[in-house]
């Protein structure tokens, strides 16, 4: 029977163990893969239904859905060339700054190597042999030796060091001028991005006004509010039936933990509340809240993004699932965020408020949901 040497048979099995282990987390990521991927073919599939039942409604609608989904494009490349913007000025500042510094650093060189060479040309050129026939001393030749190979070797330093500067400061130069051609082209990008957003807020305000005009009486508003709320009912069932199949996030305080504690999603003034009469039998199943246009829009608690995207009635809408059957939406927006399947942490930015969705005023519209249905949020969320 073969011997195993000493310590061999912790080996075998710790390999094993390690093995095992990669198997585990291999298997384990391509499961959330897996069920990521499912989720939004879910979400897909609902968004395409969305858009067909769309199509069917009037041309008035379809205008004001379209004008705010091209602002919503609108704000994101403005946002994006923005921040491109701040970016590169500051690369901008750090290349001339850089260039600065390499050109007076050159001016010193230039003065130090000159006077080098003009040194070198009092000495003439056999220097090393006139200092060989001036010394006596072997120690102090030596020494006088050892010091001029050194002032050989620091002045070719000198010259590579020199040379090497004005190779980088030609570069910077470049550098220079490219960055400077791309800011300028992302700062007429932002310029012609905000007059095409001021044309569209117009252009939508036109479209809102003869909205209202269609909706002449207060029972023709009353079904559009009915219709509208039947469409997030359908959408929240939907995302409802589709996170069921996601695993929650693990090591992390559970939703029901944070009651009466939460953050407020935005800064603002409350305008509606929960339950309070918004025409007919019809109620506020969520807070309206008033916010400054482009404002961050919080997630109240660690979850899953299960719908991002645009909902006739409510605009921009976000929906997180944060497990235990519970539910957050953010609708309204000017911007979204973050996409379906993103995981967002408890305070992260999800969105920009706006007024998408028909609203005159940027606000927030918000809700909780338990199981599928509508609570009150003023019990989740703390003081502002």
């Amino acid at each position: 029977m073969t011997k195993l040497r000493a310590g061999s048979f912790l080996v075998l099995p710790f390999t094993g163990l390690f093995c095992l282990i990669l198997s585990f987390y291999s298997a384990a990521d391509n499961h959330q893969k897996a069920e990521l991927e499912e989720l939004k073919r879910s979400i897909l599939t609902l968004q395409n239904q969305l858009k067909n039942q769309r199509q069917e409604k009037n041309q008035l609608q379809n205008q004001i859905e379209n004008v705010e989904i091209d602002a919503a494009k609108l704000n994101r490349s403005i946002g994006n060339l923005t921040s491109k913007i701040k970016t590169t000025t500051k690369q901008l500042k750090v290349l001339q700054d850089k260039k600065i510094k390499l050109s007076k650093r050159i001016d010193e060189q230039r003065s130090a190597i000159a006077e080098q060479i003009r040194a070198a040309h009092k000495t003439g050129a056999e220097e090393p042999i006139k200092l060989l026939l001036n010394q006596q001393d072997p120690q102090l030749l030596a020494r006088t030796l050892k010091y001029y190979d050194f002032l050989l070797r620091a002045r070719s330093q000198n010259i590579k060091q020199f040379t090497d500067d004005i190779n980088q400061l030609e570069i910077t130069a470049e550098a220079i001028k490219k960055t400077s051609i791309g800011l300028a082209q992302s700062k007429k990008s932002l310029e012609a991005d905000r007059k095409n957003l001021a044309a569209n807020a117009q252009k939508r305000k036109t479209i809102l006004y003869k909205l209202d005009k269609s909706l002449k009486s207060g029972n023709e508003q009353l079904v559009n509010y009915q219709k509208q709320q039947e469409r997030l009912e359908t959408v929240v069932n939907a995302v409802k039936k589709a996170a069921a199949t996601i695993a929650p996030a693990k090591n992390y305080p559970s939703f029901i933990s944070g009651k009466g504690k939460l953050s407020w999603p935005v800064k603002g003034k409350l305008m509606h509340s929960f339950g309070s009469p918004r025409g007919g039998d019809l109620h506020w199943d969520g807070w309206l809240i008033s916010a400054l246009s482009g404002a961050e829009v919080k997630a109240i608690h660690h979850g899953r993004v299960v719908f991002s995207d645009y909902l006739r009635g409510f605009g921009l809408l976000v929906i997180i699932d944060h497990g235990d059957d519970f539910m957050s939406l953010y609708a309204h927006s000017q911007e979204l965020m973050r996409e379906t399947g993103d995981w967002v942490q408890s305070g992260q930015i999800v969105a920009r408020a706006g007024n998408s969705g028909g609203l005159t005023d940027p606000a927030l519209y918000f809700e909780i949901r338990e199981k599928g249905m509508p609570v009150n949020p003023k019990n989740w969320l703390g003081k502002r």
